[in-house]
Order: structure tokens, then sequence, then C-alpha cells
């Protein structure tokens, strides 16, 4: 696992969920942060559960992936929610490069789509990829 030094133009933030922690040995209270690819990672779970206009300011902002919760698990929706996961990561996350997107109904649950993004936070570096669940309806 990569540590936040490796990804200085990462960034650092808020953790999510956002909870407290105990910083130092003072005992002084603290909100809970995190850096490098934990905080990409945490960041793109929090722009693929956001639903587009559910943000004042930034109204783009979203997956849009809510629509999908009453479509059928067929090829078709799947394919058109990797698209649109694959937009979302493009326009709100412009920290990664993203090299696919897939989203693939698992045998084992119904209603379970598994979405992988495999995606680079820098061009050198090696690959890594987020498995993120959604359900769907179920079998058509």
């Amino acid at each position: 696992m990569n540590t936040a030094g490796d990804y200085p133009q990462a960034g650092r933030g808020w953790a999510f969920p956002p909870r407290w922690d105990r910083a130092g040995g003072d005992g002084a209270v603290a909100v809970a942060m995190d850096a490098g690819e934990q905080h990409v990672n945490e960041a793109l779970v929090v722009l693929l559960r956001t639903g587009i206009g559910a943000r004042v300011m930034r109204p783009g902002y979203g997956a849009g992936v809510d629509g999908y919760l009453f479509e059928p698990r067929t090829a078709e929706s799947c394919h058109r929610l990797a698209d649109d996961v694959r937009r979302a990561v493009l326009l709100g996350e412009p920290r990664v490069i993203v090299d696919d997107v897939t989203a693939v109904a698992d045998p084992a649950a119904d209603g379970r789509v598994e979405v992988t993004i495999a995606y680079r936070i820098d061009r050198h570096r090696r690959p890594a990829s987020l498995v993120v669940p959604f359900y769907l309806a179920g079998a058509p």
C-alpha cells in the first residue's frame, strides 16, 4: 500500500466519513485527516454517491447513479452506468487519470452491480483500482 508521502499532489483533507481522533499525545481531539491514495479513494466514493444537482455551488458534481436504482440488470444498463461513472470521474476528480471503467452484474448477488474504476494518480505510477458496489432492481 502506498503512503501519503508517495502522492503529495493528491493533497490532504478530512477523512470520510468524518470522525474525531485524538491528535498527538496531549489528548486534544481533532477531525481525522487522510492524505495520498486513501484521500483520493474516499473522494471518488463521495463523488459516486453524490447525486447530480445535490451540491448547490457545483450542480454538475456527482455521478447520478441513483437513477439506476429501479433499472433492470441488463448489459445495456451496466454499460450506461459505467459510462456515467466514467464521465463523473473525468469531470469531478482531476487528480486521477482514468484507464478503464467497467460495470458487471454480480451473478451471486441479486441486484448487485460491481463498478470497477482502474485509475492512476500519477501517469508514471502503477495503476490502482476501486470497486464500488451498486444495487439495481435485479434480473430482467
